[in-house]
């Protein structure tokens, strides 16, 4: 059951990710991203975001965002993450589609953390 809760919210992130990006190269970039995370490459998938952002953080849109959170949650990568919340804007970190990618984000990291004080 939460599979396909996951499946689906992930679909929907991915529509609306699309129709939120805000110019083509934008969503090349994200597609990109996209593909890169799929085939399992979540370190290219952050180089690649790395580039776009040193040139302009505002220049990213959600779509790009939410890749590149997802590729930080993916390689355990805290504090690559954790920079990316610091650079996007506030209203990005309000942003109805970037907000739950990173409450997924942190609740991995809060999770393991929690696993390993119990052990």
């Amino acid at each position: 059951m939460s599979n396909i809760l996951i499946t689906n919210y992930l679909r929907y992130v991915i529509l609306v990710g699309r129709r939120l990006a805000t110019t083509q190269s934008n969503v090349n970039i994200g597609d990109q991203m996209k593909m890169l995370n799929d085939n399992k490459q979540y370190t290219k998938a952050l180089e690649l975001f790395d580039t776009l952002s040193k040139q302009n953080i505002d220049k990213c849109s959600n779509w790009i965002i939410i890749q590149a959170l997802k590729a930080c949650t993916e390689i355990n990568d805290v504090q690559h993450g954790s920079q990316i919340h610091n650079l996007i804007s506030s209203r990005l970190k309000r942003d109805p589609y970037v907000l739950p990618s990173l409450i997924h984000f942190y609740s991995k990291f809060i999770e393991k953390t929690k696993t390993l004080s119990i052990r």
